[in-house]
């Protein structure tokens, strides 16, 4: 194997299950294109072809790559003896880099088994965590365990550590969540994705709607843990002065029942929200970020957190519910998100005790037996204390059926929105917008992206080999199955 002392250049695999549009498709894109730009090399091994108006340079096809949820060790070890075959074919030698996305999320059952193999002779790894199974996805987690003959053989895979091996996440949580349960900090690292520019061309002045009142859209699709109901909750207190829109509608069947039921409450309560307002050929997605007159987002969970950053690139305010822990990465960058609110808190006493007891305590016992994990004794307990402040509680935490009561009850009596913590709907004027878009193409830009990427490759590549050894699973678990943590909108 030729290395980079020969060739002058780092050669760098990165291995996906597919290249459909997405988030980790578009971080893959501009991971290649920083790359190549540095003088290195790439190859993308993918489970499927990039789709037809996608650059397809550097791409190699191994259709075993793609989603799967059987397989066995001996077909385990066939893909990773294909993955090197296609390596040497593009490069010459092996790669001085294995670079894996996704790789515990279970999509497809064979990849901890392939890195292990690859591991265990000597490659060097990276091995990028953008979504985790543990984090509300208990069917993932369940067909990974399935995969194996034993919990043994699970415990010992899902997570390898060694010295060739290293761990990337997007955020500063991840990172901490994973040292906390038994990585190294010198085979950890944060890769924050790159924020591009948007060519957003259009003004508010121009929209061919709402031209009497302000606008504000939510560039999300409407699946559960986007809060839709605390949407409707804001038309409800703004709607005189705001109208709201969401870019798209759930593809998922069982989510578009769920959102169903939002159009059709959003018309009963006659609230100004538009549902999937870029699904037509009617407006592009680009003009309505260009017409709208700040982003709004009220989603309970996120990874990266684009949708904090982006809006701030065309100039537009984000208005909505903070997640501390997504944040936290960009106030330590200088980019303040005071503008956004904590909770929404309404008294307790409007909501039936029991069925909300009843409610979290079905969540708990669903969560933990998903996870094939025991019930903590005082999980409802923690719960509450997390969700409860001096007898009031979050509206961001309730189910939807306690979320649509709520709604119906502000409807049918407007004199109780003195009993709720309104949250501030302020628009920022133009210098703090210019501040806090310059500090995001500064330290979110695809240059800075680069530097991050080579200095991890830089560690991964010249450091040293050593046997292959595995972390608990359940170390990583339990930093995500928390009772604080769940939400009756995900779990």
């Amino acid at each position: 194997m030729a290395d980079k002392g020969e060739t002058g250049k780092r050669r760098i695999a990165i291995v996906h299950y597919h290249l459909r549009r997405g988030g980790v498709t578009r971080v893959i894109e501009a991971a290649r294109d920083v790359i190549t730009a540095r003088g290195d090399e790439v190859v993308i091994l993918s489970g499927e072809p990039p789709l037809a108006d996608a650059r397809q340079s550097g791409v190699r096809v191994v259709p075993a790559l793609n989603y799967r949820k059987t397989g066995s060790p001996v077909v385990a070890e066939s893909l990773a003896e294909q993955l090197k075959k296609e390596a040497v074919e593009h490069f010459g030698g092996l790669p001085d880099v294995w670079h894996f996305h996704n790789p515990t999320l279970a999509k497809n059952v064979l990849f901890p088994s392939v890195i292990r193999e690859l591991a265990s002779q000597g490659e060097r790894v990276v091995l990028q965590l953008h979504d985790f199974s543990e984090d509300g996805r208990p069917g993932n987690y369940t067909s990974q365990r399935s995969f194996f003959d034993s919990e043994t053989s699970f415990e010992e895979t899902l997570y390898p550590v060694a010295k060739q091996i290293h761990y990337a996440t997007i955020n500063r949580r991840d990172h901490d969540f994973l040292k906390a349960a038994g990585i190294s900090a010198a085979n950890l690292h944060v890769i924050p994705n790159a924020i591009p520019d948007l060519a957003v061309a259009t003004t508010p002045g121009e929209r061919p709607f709402s031209r009497d009142k302000l606008f504000a859209l939510y560039p999300s699709r409407g699946i559960r843990r986007k809060n839709i109901g605390e949407l409707l909750l804001l038309a409800l207190i703004y709607g005189d002065r705001i109208d709201f829109a969401t870019s798209l509608k759930p593809e998922n069947p069982d989510w578009q029942r769920v959102h169903r039921d939002w159009e059709d409450l959003a018309v009963e309560l006659k609230l100004p929200v538009t549902f999937g307002i870029a699904e037509g050929d009617e407006y592009s997605f680009l003009d309505l970020l260009g017409w709208s007159d700040f982003i709004v987002t009220t989603s309970i969970a996120e990874g990266f957190g684009l949708a904090f950053l982006e809006p701030w690139i065309i100039g537009k305010p984000v208005m909505g519910r903070d997640l501390p822990d997504i944040t936290s990465d960009f106030a330590a960058n200088g980019i303040g998100m005071g503008n956004l609110y904590r909770r929404i808190d309404l008294p307790i006493e409007w909501l039936d005790e029991g069925e909300l007891m009843a409610a979290i305590e079905s969540m708990l016992r669903r969560s933990y037996l998903a996870y094939n994990c025991e019930l903590p004794r005082s999980a409802v307990k923690q719960t509450l204390k997390a969700w409860v402040k001096k007898g009031r509680i979050d509206f961001g935490v309730l189910s939807e059926t306690f979320q649509i009561e709520v709604l119906r009850k502000l409807r049918e009596n407007p004199a109780f929105l003195d009993s709720l913590s309104i949250p501030p709907l302020a628009l920022c004027p133009e210098r703090e917008i210019a501040e806090r878009r310059e500090i995001i193409r500064r330290v979110y830009s695809l240059a800075s992206y680069g530097d991050r990427l080579a200095e991890m490759y830089d560690r991964v590549s010249s450091g040293a080999v050593g046997k292959v050894t595995h972390l608990p699973t359940r170390k990583v678990l339990q930093q995500f199955l928390n009772p604080s943590r769940l939400n009756l909108l995900r779990n």
